[in-house]
Formats: C-alpha cells, sequence, structure tokens
C-alpha cells in the first residue's frame, strides 16, 4: 500500500511538472508567418451596382471599365425567327423572320425596331436579370397594357430573356391585343447579326 501511495505522489508531481512546462511554452510570443500575394487581388472587378456583372470577379481591384449595363447585352442586330399563334385556342398563324435593330437609350432603355413595315419603335425597359421587358405607354386607367405597335389600334405587351450561355440570342414572348379583338402570342429566338 506505501509503495502505490508513493507511486502516486511521483505521478502527480510528473503531472504538474508537466503542467508547468507547458505552461511557460504557452507563455512564448507567437511569431506571424511572412505574408504571401495572392494573384486574385489584382483581377478588376466591377463595382458599380447598376451593371449586369456587379461584384463578378471579387476579390480584386475596383475598375468599373470592365462594367456592362442591362441595355449592352441586347444592343445589335438580329435575325428573328417569328412564330404567331392564337392566344385563346394556341393555333399557329405564321412564322416570319424579321430583321431586329436594337439601339441603347441609356443603361436601362432601350428601342427596338424592325417589327413593323412602316416603321415605328418599341421602347423597353432592360434589368441585371437578363430581361427586356416592353413600356407600359398607354397609362394604368387602361386595362390594355403595353404600347401601341405598328397599326394604331393594337396594342402590344411581353418580354425578351437573354441567353445567359450564348450572348449572341435572345427569346421573345410578345403579345398583340388587336383592335379587332383577337389577341396573338409572338414566340421566337433572335440571333446576333452584328453589333
Amino acid at each position: 500500500m506505501r509503495f502505490y501511495t508513493g507511486t502516486m505522489k511521483q505521478g502527480y508531481l510528473f503531472l504538474f511538472a508537466v503542467l508547468v512546462c507547458l505552461g511557460i511554452y504557452s507563455c512564448k510570443k507567437y511569431t506571424d508567418a511572412p505574408a504571401t500575394t495572392d494573384p486574385r487581388l489584382n483581377n478588376p472587378y466591377c463595382n458599380d451596382p447598376n451593371a449586369v456583372n456587379y461584384n463578378w470577379g471579387f476579390p480584386g481591384k475596383e475598375d468599373n471599365t470592365v462594367c456592362f449595363y442591362p441595355t449592352d447585352l441586347f444592343q445589335g442586330v438580329y435575325e428573328l425567327h417569328d412564330s404567331v399563334f392564337f392566344k385563346s385556342t394556341g393555333f399557329f398563324i405564321s412564322a416570319d423572320t424579321v430583321i431586329l435593330t436594337i439601339l441603347r437609350s441609356s443603361s436601362t432603355k432601350m428601342t427596338v425596331t424592325g417589327f413593323c413595315p412602316a416603321g415605328g419603335a418599341l421602347t423597353m425597359s432592360a434589368g441585371t436579370n437578363f430581361l427586356a421587358t416592353v413600356d407600359s405607354l398607354i397609362g394604368d386607367s387602361t386595362t390594355i397594357r403595353g404600347q401601341y405597335f405598328c397599326i394604331g389600334g393594337d396594342t402590344v405587351s411581353g418580354s425578351f430573356i437573354k441567353d445567359r450561355i450564348s450572348d449572341s440570342i435572345f427569346y421573345i414572348n410578345l403579345e398583340v391585343a388587336a383592335d379587332t379583338g383577337i389577341t396573338t402570342t409572338h414566340i421566337g429566338t433572335a440571333k446576333l447579326k452584328y453589333r
């Protein structure tokens, strides 16, 4: 029994000595590792929240010359393959190919020409979500939304959706309400000819 007590005392003394040594070692001042340069911090990124590519490439250095805006996505001359359907039944009416010209008015506004043979332009608003919608110019007091289209009594509403993979394609989905009471849907794909 006496041997066991002495061994325990020696064990406690050894454990105490180890703890004291660890305590002294832990007081040693920490030194930082030498800094390394991260090549990503030189990567330019857009820091304008109105741009489509806001914060793409962050972290890096702010460089707003790399920014592009919603209307920049759509600007150019496109060949549109348009299919027209009755909205009420979904029956196919016709197909046509037209040349659309989209001009940038501001970072969010654009005009589209080419739908109407006699001229005329659609005004549209583009957002950072790759979507442009036909502006409603008729007024909020009417049940018809959108703007006048080609012939004075027809109205158009709808949107263009830019393909996120191919920057040379967008899709249209428009509704044209004729003054005769018939509503048609225009669905098609536009491919970029040149900017």
